[in-house]
């Protein structure tokens, strides 16, 4: 009986052993595929560093042989002010660029103190008398002269060879303006103008056909108007700038009235002259402007004045009102209401308030042949010149001018 027992307990032992046999099995085989997957940790360094480089700017990174390089926006969000181009303010930039030297060399040429190459031909200009220039004299070739020396600076589309007739007892003669065009950036329709007359004349001795040097009358002034040519090719202004040489003024202002009549639609906010400023022979530096009674040209004269106390020019001046001289190119526009001054020596008796105290210290050798540049006081006339370069400035919105 004991033997038929244990036969019949061992098949149950057998399974039950089975049964937990396979249970561990299963419970391995479980475990094994529920496990939490291995975390790439390249992958998401990699990840890391994208996202960080997208917010960050970075520089070039080499690596080996090999330059990874930034993005064109992460380019231009690393250029610091250490190494961007400093924009210099209108009036540093003017001072650094008025040349004493240029500004007496154009006298020199303009009165036939050195000659000058035309076309490829040595000459000099003797004359600059409107009579004389314009009937093709090959001593009177200013106008020539002008253009060949603007033609350097500015393109041709900003020049203007602009004409008008002037009728005398003998009949109609065509003269010449020459205008220098630099358009405005943000009011163009605003017009700020920078004058001279490039002619000259002698009337109480000698025949002006032959030589009228005119290094002072009106020399000085052509000279600084080159001058800024040349630099303001250079700017950009917040109005339009007009560089304008007239004609015809040692003819009763012909070539600026020519000028006010043909422009009279033009929005022309202000006009400043430059006209004889190389006589300081008591050495006060003091000068003249003017001024006159329209409130506009007031204030032109004013910012002048502003102007030179700025920049510590050493410059003094008489502010003529009712007593303006009337016979000089501001005059012109005044006639239509346009603001404008005229820039002169001190030509007449004045007594305005820090100005040149009643005393006349005006040139020697007005019209007549000995107006050479021996008899101008070149830096007093310099300085004059750079106060009006300098008030243009202002006048027209100079940009600070950046670097090329």
């Amino acid at each position: 009986m004991k033997a038929n027992k244990n036969k019949i307990r061992n098949p149950f032992l057998i399974l039950l052993i089975s049964l937990i046999g396979i249970g561990v099995v299963s419970g391995i085989l479980l475990l094994t595929h529920l496990h939490t997957p291995t975390i790439n940790k390249e992958a998401v360094v990699e990840a890391m560093v994208e996202t960080e480089m997208m917010q960050t700017n970075t520089a070039p990174t080499t690596v080996g042989k090999e330059t990874t390089t930034p993005t064109s926006s992460q380019a231009a969000a690393q250029q610091t002010p250490e190494t961007q181009e400093t924009a210099i303010d209108p009036a540093v930039y003017i001072e650094n660029e008025f040349s004493r030297e240029n500004f007496e060399t154009a006298i020199r040429q303009l009165s036939g103190d050195i000659p000058v190459i035309i076309d490829g031909q040595e000459t000099r200009i003797e004359t600059r008398y409107s009579y004389a220039m314009f009937t093709n004299q090959p001593n009177a070739k200013a106008e020539e002269f002008l253009l060949q020396t603007l033609r350097q600076w500015v393109p041709e589309n900003q020049i203007t060879v602009e004409p008008y007739v002037y009728v005398d007892g003998m009949g109609g003669n065509t003269w010449y303006n020459l205008i220098v065009t630099f358009p405005g950036t943000v009011t163009p329709q605003e017009q700020i103008l920078f004058t001279a007359h490039y002619d000259s004349c002698v009337v109480f001795e000698g025949d002006p056909m032959v030589s009228a040097p005119g290094a002072d009358d009106n020399g000085t002034g052509v000279a600084t108007l080159l001058e800024a040519v040349r630099i303001f090719s250079t700017m950009k202004f917040e109005r339009t700038l007009k560089v304008i040489f007239f004609s015809g003024e040692e003819n009763f202002q012909q070539g600026s009235k020519a000028y006010a009549e043909q422009h009279a639609n033009d929005n022309i906010t202000a006009v400043l002259n430059m006209d004889m400023f190389g006589t300081d022979k008591d050495g006060d530096r003091c000068f003249e402007m003017y001024v006159g009674e329209l409130p506009g040209s007031q204030k032109i004269a004013d910012l002048l004045l502003q102007t030179i106390q700025e920049n510590r020019l050493n410059l003094k001046a008489d502010y003529l009102v009712s007593n303006a001289y009337a016979k000089a190119d501001q005059k012109s526009f005044w006639d239509r209401n346009i603001p404008a001054i005229t820039v002169m020596e001190n030509f007449l008796p004045d007594y305005s308030p820090g100005g040149c105290e009643g005393v006349t210290d005006r040139t020697d050798f007005w019209h007549l042949p000995g107006d050479k540049i021996e008899a101008i006081n070149l830096e007093y006339a310099f300085d004059i010149g750079k106060a009006g370069i300098l008030t243009v400035l202002k006048l027209a919105g100079a940009i600070p001018v950046v670097p090329k």
